[in-house]
């Protein structure tokens, strides 16, 4: 008899999340901003001691320093919950360990290290005291998001950290051939992170008010044979992807070379996670029987051009049909190995039409409300295996995919616009294309120019296309395709390079010798790492 295949790992809230970790690992999480990426990042790589080679990392909680900081701030989302007030035990002891005259002052100072985030609206999130981050002016400042949970604060890791820990894992191997790369970006995160005495003095005497110099870390795995709750790159990551993590660990050593203050980096490496991050998703989901590269055609115009504006703009849609079609593909399989053989759907097939609701827990669909019914019709009109594999199937995976696609198209907008690398506009034809930032260009600069060097303008152009992919004039535009395929005349695109250019020029990235010369310039030191 064969066996019925009704485990919990197919029902839909762990198969949608199956599907999305087997292509991009365990895992991403809709809602997540970029400067969260870098802020779990950095979380991981402190609580790891600043070492790639480390299977566990310890998270710090600072709810103290939180309350401190963040005291008038409400609690709970909306209007529900009260507002955060300190005891009068807690002001005394504060008082005391910081003995400052006026501790409203340093508490501004601090809170005006905060990392605000807005929506697409411009409207501020809604985020409790919290879960409210600081920019890591020191690691001091580096602490883990928490959730209420009844009366106690918990470590908030279903939403916080998992994309972080990822980056870190392919960090890890993409230095792992290269110990010279590694050692470079380990000591320069520690030495940015630990540059600044005051605050760490500063930090260290709140927390000591509240006795979290006492706190026990509690470890969070990063690798485990029994695979329970750490994070997952996908099985096949590592070879596949070797190359690209690799080329990952190159540009954050480039960028780190640049001698820049721990806000500077921050900004410049939100905006190179969250491109690799990007481009990772991209490749994890372009299918091996395509021919086609993935190219990012820049709309460097701002919207003075139509034509260009709507080609970026398709670009955009078709990076985001990769990503249907992979999630597309990756439902076939799943649903196939779930229904299992011919032999399977005739033997079950009468029990699921007499009782639907063994085929909706088998798929995982038992707690739907509205389309429930939709399914159980379609599975009563089911005679034969082909129908199953076929009518059924449609059904399924339209309510099945949808939610997973709108989430994991979400994802890849949010890495994108919070990339710098582009522009939403509601009510547009064309809402998402790609643009590009001065903060997302001078990234693009440091990880292809070393510090206090020059680069030739139209190589620069040559390297951003060979190594990303990126296009932006004439001569990138017929070399990918572009142009062939856009049918626009050639003046528009070297119209396009024009406008780089001058974003260039006006960010001192570039000196201009003539019309036909240009050196892109990086006009920073290198930075000297502390032993």
């Amino acid at each position: 008899m064969v066996a019925m295949r009704a485990d919990a790992s197919n029902h839909l809230d762990k198969v949608t999340s199956q599907l999305s970790a087997h292509i991009w690992g365990h895992r991403f999480k809709e809602g997540q901003r970029g400067a969260e990426y870098v802020l779990e990042f950095l979380n991981v790589l402190y609580g790891t001691d600043y070492s790639f080679i480390k299977d566990s990392y310890v998270r710090k909680r600072s709810i103290g320093l939180r309350k401190f900081i963040f005291e008038g701030v409400k609690e709970g989302a909306g209007s529900r919950g009260g507002i955060l007030i300190l005891t009068d035990e807690e002001k005394i002891k504060l008082q005391q360990a910081v003995r400052e005259n006026d501790l409203p002052v340093l508490k501004q100072f601090l809170r005006n290290l905060e990392i605000v985030l807005y929506d697409l609206n411009g409207k501020e999130a809604d985020r409790s005291w919290y879960a409210r981050s600081l920019y890591p002016l020191h690691e001091s400042l580096l602490y883990f998001e928490l959730r209420k949970v009844g009366d106690n604060l918990a470590i908030e890791r279903n939403f916080f950290a998992r994309g972080g820990e990822l980056y870190f894992l392919m960090l890890a191997h993409g230095t792992e051939k290269h110990p010279e790369r590694r050692e470079f970006i380990e000591s320069r995160f520690r030495q940015l992170l630990t540059k600044n005495k005051i605050i760490e003095n500063v930090v260290t005497k709140i927390t000591s008010a509240f006795d979290e110099d006492k706190e026990e870390y509690k470890e969070a795995k990063l690798r485990s044979d029994k695979l329970d709750d750490c994070p997952i790159l996908p099985v096949n990551a590592p070879v596949e992807n070797e190359h690209l993590f690799e080329n990952f660990a190159i540009e954050l050593e480039q960028l780190l070379q640049v001698d820049l203050d721990v806000y500077e980096v921050f900004h410049l490496l939100m905006t190179l996670i969250c491109f690799q991050l990007n481009r990772y998703m991209y490749e994890r989901a372009h299918l091996p029987n395509s021919e086609n590269k993935i190219y990012y055609f820049f709309d460097c115009m701002e919207s003075k051009n139509k034509n260009i504006t709507y080609l970026s703009a398709r670009n955009f849609e078709q990076h985001e049909l990769i990503i249907k079609e992979k999630l597309d593909q990756a439902f076939e399989n799943k649903y196939k190995d779930t229904v299992g053989s011919d032999e399977n759907i005739e033997q079950l097939l009468p029990s699921w039409r007499e009782k639907p609701e063994q085929f909706l827990e088998l798929m995982g669909l038992q707690k739907l409300k509205s389309r429930k019914k939709t399914i159980v019709q379609k599975l009563m009109q089911c005679h034969t295996p082909a129908d199953v594999k076929g009518k059924l199937k449609d059904v399924v995976r339209e309510v099945a995919s949808e939610s997973l696609t709108k989430e994991m198209l979400s994802i890849i907008r949010t890495l994108a616009r919070d990339g710098g690398f582009a522009t939403f506009r509601r009510g547009s034809a064309a809402n998402y294309r790609y643009t590009i930032s001065d903060t997302f260009l001078q990234m693009l600069v440091f990880t292809k120019v070393k510090p206090q060097g020059k680069m030739e303008f139209f190589e620069f152009l040559d390297v951003l296309y060979r190594d990303y992919g990126i296009v932006i004039g004439e001569k990138q535009a017929k070399d990918s395709g572009l142009y062939d395929m856009s049918r626009l005349n050639v003046r528009y695109f070297q119209e396009n390079e024009k406008a780089l250019r001058d974003k260039l020029l006006q960010n001192g990235l570039l000196i201009e010798f003539s019309d036909a010369t240009a050196m892109i310039e990086n006009p920073y030191a290198a930075s000297l790492v502390e032993a």
